[in-house]
Formats: C-alpha cells, sequence, structure tokens
C-alpha cells in the first residue's frame, strides 16, 4: 500500500497536534458502525474489534490504513490510546464541537493524579500540554522487564493492559476526584486473579498459558507484594486463594471474562469440563448465561480470525519471539526511512546531477569519489541505517534512537503542519 501524504508518526514528536490538523479537516473519522447508543456497548464493540482490549492494534478507530500502515506495533497501540481516550471524551461531551485543548488539559491533569503509578519519569518540565501527554503515552505503550531474568523478549512487547486507562479516564470524567491508583489497583489485581484462576480451570498450566499471564503480569504497575502474589499463584496453583468479587461495573465483568476466554481458547483446545469450569468463573463475575455464551462467541473469532497476529499466542521459545520481533519492528524502521533517504537524495542537487550523468556515461574517478562523498554525507544522517549495519546493530537500534530522537534532517521529519495548503484549503 502506497504510504499517504498526511500519514501520521507517533515515532515522532507533534503527532498529537497533527492528528487534530486533520481531524479538523475532516480526513479521519470513526470506521465502526454501532448498533446501541449505549456508552458500554460502545466501548465494549470497539474493544473487541480494534484489540486495544487483547493489547493489540489490529485496527484504528479513527485513522484508515493509509494513514498508518508505516508504524510498529508500539507507535498503532500509542495512537489507538489516545483515539480511545479521545473518543471517551467525545461520547461525555455529546458535542459537535469538541474543544481539543479542554480535552488534552483533562487529559494531563488525569495522568498527573496517576504519574506515579504509570511511570517513573516527571513529565512537568514540558510545558506544552500535548507534548507531555505525547511522552506519557510512549511510556505507557511500553513494557520494561529485567534481561537478567530471561524475560527481556517482553522489552520487544507492549502494554496488554492500556485498556484500563480508557476505563480509568471514562470513570475520572464522571468523577475528577476518583482514587484513580486504588481502582486500578482493585480492577488489575482482580483480572489477573481471574486469569490465573482461568489458566488452572483444567487442572494444569500449559506452558503459552504461563507465557501469557506473565506478560500480562509485567504489563500491570501493581506494587511488587501484589506482583509476587500473582506469580505465586502463576506457579503453584494450590496457594490461589478466593477472592470476595470487586465492585466493578458490568461492563467492567464482561471485558475480565472475555479475556479468560482469550486465554484459554487462545492457548488450547478447551475440552467441555474445562468449559463448564470457565462457565462458573462467568458466574462468579455475575454475568448472565446470554453474556457468557457471547463472551465465548467474541474470544473465540478473536483468536481465530487474529492468532497468527498475535506472537504471544504462538508456539515458540521466548528468544524467539524477541529476534522476530526486533527484526520486523526494526525492518519497518528501516523501511520508512528508505523512502526518506530516496527524499533526501532527490534534494541534493548536486547528487542528482552525478545520477544523470552516470545513466549516459561512465563517471570519471573524481566524480566517482564526489558521489561517494555525497552519499556518504547522508548517510550519515541516517544512523539507524548505519547502526542497524553493525554487528548486534538490531538491538542497539531502539536505544540509540531513544536517547538521541531529534538527529534526523529535515527531510526526515514528520507530522509537520503545512499552514499555508491549510489556509488554501
Amino acid at each position: 500500500m502506497q504510504l499517504d501524504k498526511n500519514r501520521i508518526s507517533t515515532g515522532s514528536t507533534n503527532w498529537i497536534p497533527y492528528f487534530f490538523h486533520l481531524y479538523d479537516k475532516g480526513l479521519l473519522s470513526i470506521g465502526f458502525k454501532f448498533k446501541s447508543d449505549s456508552f458500554g456497548d460502545m466501548i465494549h464493540y470497539i474493544f473487541n474489534k480494534t484489540g486495544i482490549l487483547y493489547g493489540s492494534a489490529l485496527s484504528n478507530l479513527y485513522t484508515s490504513q493509509k494513514f498508518v500502515s508505516h508504524l510498529t506495533k508500539e507507535e498503532k497501540l500509542k495512537l489507538l490510546l489516545f483515539e480511545n481516550l479521545f473518543f471517551v471524551y467525545q461520547c461525555a461531551e455529546k458535542k459537535d464541537q469538541i474543544d481539543t485543548q479542554k480535552f488534552l488539559n483533562l487529559l494531563e491533569s488525569f495522568y498527573d493524579k496517576f504519574q506515579k503509578k504509570i511511570s517513573l519519569w516527571d513529565f512537568d518540565a514540558d510545558k506544552e500540554t500535548s507534548l507531555k501527554i505525547e511522552k506519557i503515552l510512549s511510556e505507557r505503550v511500553k513494557i520494561k522487564s529485567n534481561i537478567t531474568k530471561g524475560n527481556y523478549w517482553l522489552n520487544q512487547s507492549t502494554n496488554g493492559l492500556v485498556f484500563v486507562d480508557v476505563l480509568l479516564f471514562s470513570a475520572f470524567l464522571k468523577d475528577t476526584q476518583i482514587d484513580l491508583v486504588n481502582k486500578y489497583d482493585t480492577f488489575v489485581f482482580n483480572l489477573l486473579y481471574f486469569l490465573t484462576k482461568t489458566a488452572y480451570s483444567d487442572g494444569r498450566i500449559e506452558e503459552k498459558e504461563k507465557r501469557l499471564l506473565q506478560y500480562l503480569l509485567s504489563s500491570s504497575h501493581l506494587n511488587e507484594g501484589n506482583k509476587q502474589k500473582i506469580a505465586r499463584w502463576i506457579s503453584a496453583p494450590n496457594e490461589l486463594e478466593e477472592l470476595e468479587l470487586f465492585n466493578g461495573s458490568q461492563l467492567d465483568y464482561k471485558l475480565v471474562f472475555e479475556l479468560c476466554v482469550f486465554v484459554a481458547c487462545g492457548t488450547h483446545t478447551v475440552h467441555p469440563s474445562e468449559e463448564r469450569n470457565l462457565k462458573k468463573i462467568g458466574k462468579a463475575l455475575n454475568l448472565k448465561n446470554i453474556e457468557i455464551d457471547e463472551a465465548f462467541l467474541v474470544g473465540r473469532t478473536f483468536v481465530f480470525k487474529n492468532k497468527n497476529a498475535l506472537a504471544i499466542l504462538k508456539e515458540e521459545k521466548s528468544s524467539s519471539v524477541l529476534l522476530k520481533a526486533i527484526q520486523k519492528k526494526w525492518l519497518l524502521i528501516l523501511g520508512r526511512n528508505k523512502e526518506k533517504l530516496f527524499r533526501e537524495i532527490k534534494e541534493s542537487k548536486e547528487l542528482m546531477d552525478l545520477i544523470a550523468k552516470s545513466a549516459i556515461r561512465d563517471l570519471s574517478p573524481e566524480e566517482k569519489d564526489q558521489f561517494k562523498a555525497q552519499f556518504y554525507d547522508i548517510l550519515k544522517s541516517m544512523p539507524s541505517l548505519a547502526i542497524f549495519l553493525l554487528p548486534g546493530g538490531a538491538i542497539l537500534l531502539p536505544i540509540v534512537i531513544k536517547l538521541f530522537p531529534d538527529i534526523l534532517p529535515s527531510a526526515f521529519k514528520e507530522n509537520i503542519i503545512d499552514q499555508n495548503q491549510s489556509e488554501k484549503e
């Protein structure tokens, strides 16, 4: 698919103002038709259709494929999280004209209440609200894990629990004084409890189930005590204690159970006895029989359609998941740089003259040296390409880009709003 000139690049800065620039021009709109006006039904539908409930951006909410086909998995999820937060705000406002600055200010207040829970970084130094939120969202979609623990592959995965932010933001818009940290801890702890209980519903835990649970545990920002308790449950089913049902909405219970179905159906064939035990978990979550049946249908359909797109569900060792994730991610980034490289070459008049001459005759030794010098100068402006070619470059590249995000030349910049073009339109 050819890249659109208006594409959004969430790997660069200023993508939020650019998103609203495209939105105001009428180029972005929700691509789903809702069967119900109920907020809970709409969120439930979006969570499943886009994949955000399962920690994946399989489809974006406002942006069509032509705008995002160049993005990595992490960059798509960052955009999808922002889109969901914006949609929740639109639903709360119930207005055709949305005050985007008011939305950003509320989102900033929301994450300020939540900051110690979600990140070690201090974002207060960023004066512009949009830039601050861009950095926060970048942190939200990442998983951090220790290479010494043998689960470094998780660093190449995305946060499987970002959908919780959307639920909490919805609650925050109704009551700005709500205790977000406590609400997050309660929901996520209970979610992981029910998922672990699901994994043991057939009496044993399979390797893929264990890996999926570890992935979700690493996605959580629970305190160390609760993390260790859940880790013990994953390792020893006899320690899995009974919990009282947490105080949540019917939507909360439906989402928890659909993730339970995902854990079971995404990792193995569910036998009748295990399905009966799963239905007991649905009953424990106060779901009606029809809601339990719908959850099985939704979960099984999602796994059937998207299993190949979800590396976490594949029969692979952690090392294989890591290498494939790195390879796919950075080849995609390099592919984007290839297009920018051609653009940079076109902007070099001297180099283009030499290319034109080479098409009709052999270049002289002096011209060849001149060509090499010009081309190497351009390559120097593409550190990602040079680093990637080094031994172990695939590992080094993300570190360098994170440390030096602004070293790309003008032709490599993204999310530039052309004010003159906007005025003409």
